[in-house]
């Protein structure tokens, strides 16, 4: 079956598509402890459950006073206070504070009833047992952070479809939160076809080369929080392709094939998904530059509907495809995550051109100027060129009905992660 390129979708058409088919999907939800959770998406909305902190306290080392007690101090004209006792760390302070008096609080330490502000131990002077020095006013709120001041108790803290950075962490530590819910990790499969790869640890004979598609995209779904479920390397022969399909199938949400998506006598991808089930393949070709050859396909329907892809065997070309459709694929269908793929802003360097009637993703290098504003250099570069691929910092997307940007033109820069 030769495949037909002429009749190609553009991503807003396959959108709607992967709507039509994937959008009754069903997510599935698992609870992991805070160790596992970097980088997980959340399937739930984090609520504190207590104000934070749960009782005023201090943020420096010093005396707990009334504001009142101490305007108009100074080194010249300082005010005399009695010490009444001291805060503990870790324990509640049964100290009350009057008029004239203070408390020793340390940093963090539960403010005594009666007062409402510190003064820096910096700024006082013991003179005895029953009298300290204070040179420098503090007003009601300085040096003390109030109950509920951090957060208050039934704030929403993290929304669901969250990804949990690092920082997170600490702030699910201090909500009591050991295990949160989240999306489960999508499972996907990659096959990379063609009698030419090997395994990237041989060393090639004429005509052969390394595999490097899935290595690469092992390396982009690892970034998102996929999990690569098969990574098979097959020759061209429809029966092992066919097999090795049904097989990595059964056990994953996305199967991607890469190779054997252009026309030729020798590709059979398009058979081989066609072969795997209904719906079947709703898209034969992207308007898309590069990743033209692209193939789409649903397999099953409703809350257990899988995407198989054929992307297209050049690395550049095939990562183009992935972040284009793939990866907004995962993201939206199976892990409901509210943020997109990072993106910046910057300015060409010089012309570059659209791809008549495709969208064109262009490879940039970014520099940042000393202005703090960032330059995009193009890289021009071949669908099977690794070098420049790695050399890239992210892509410059031109409309399919622009004929090129111009130098100088303000750009977003989709950004290829590190």
């Amino acid at each position: 079956m030769k495949m037909n390129l002429l009749k190609v979708d553009t991503l807003a058409q396959v959108d709607e598509k992967l709507a039509r088919y994937f959008g009754g999907r069903v997510r599935t939800t698992e609870r992991v402890p805070l160790s596992c959770a970097v980088g997980r998406v959340l399937s739930e909305d984090v609520v504190s459950d207590e104000d934070m902190p749960p009782f005023p306290r201090s943020v420096v080392d010093g005396y707990a006073v009334k504001g009142d007690d101490t305007f108009g101090v100074s080194d010249a004209v300082p005010v005399l206070l009695k010490p009444v006792g001291e805060s503990r760390m870790g324990e509640a302070c049964e100290i009350a504070v009057g008029a004239g008096e203070a408390a020793y609080v340390p940093t963090g330490g539960m403010l005594p009833a009666g007062t409402d502000a510190m003064v820096m131990i910096e700024y006082t002077e013991r003179f005895s047992a029953d009298e300290i020095a204070v040179y420098r006013p503090s007003a009601p709120g300085s040096g003390v952070m109030g109950r509920g001041e951090d957060f208050p108790a039934g704030r929403v803290m993290l929304r669901e479809g969250e990804r949990i950075g690092a920082k997170a962490i600490g702030l699910l530590a201090c909500l009591g939160k050991t295990q949160v819910s989240v999306y489960q990790k999508p499972k996907v499969a990659l096959i990379s076809t063609g009698d030419e790869l090997i395994e990237a640890d041989r060393a090639p004979r004429i005509g052969q080369i390394r595999d490097v598609n899935s290595h690469l995209l092992t390396a982009f779904l690892d970034k998102i929080g996929a999990e690569v479920t098969e990574n098979a390397l097959v020759g061209d022969a429809f029966e092992d392709l066919q097999a090795t399909a049904i097989r990595a199938a059964a056990a994953a949400d996305v199967v991607l094939i890469s190779g054997g998506s252009s026309q030729g006598n020798r590709d059979m991808t398009g058979e081989v998904i066609a072969s795997l089930g209904a719906p079947g393949i709703f898209t034969r070709g992207l308007a898309l530059k590069p990743g033209k050859p692209a193939i789409l396909s649903a397999l099953g329907e409703g809350e257990h509907a899988k995407l198989i892809a054929g992307l297209p065997g050049h690395p550049m070309s095939a990562i183009v495809t992935y972040m284009a459709v793939v990866e907004p694929f995962i993201r939206t269908y199976l892990l409901n995550e509210t943020a997109s793929a990072l993106c910046a802003s910057a300015r060409l360097t010089e012309n570059i051109r659209g791809g008549e009637g495709r969208e064109t993703w262009q490879p940039v290098k970014l520099r940042l100027l000393p202005s703090g504003e960032r330059e995009a250099e193009p890289i021009y570069a071949k669908s099977g060129s690794i070098y420049q691929l790695a050399q890239a910092d992210g892509f410059v997307r031109i409309p399919l009905a622009s004929e090129g940007l111009a130098k100088g033109t303000a750009v977003e820069v989709s950004l290829i992660p590190h």
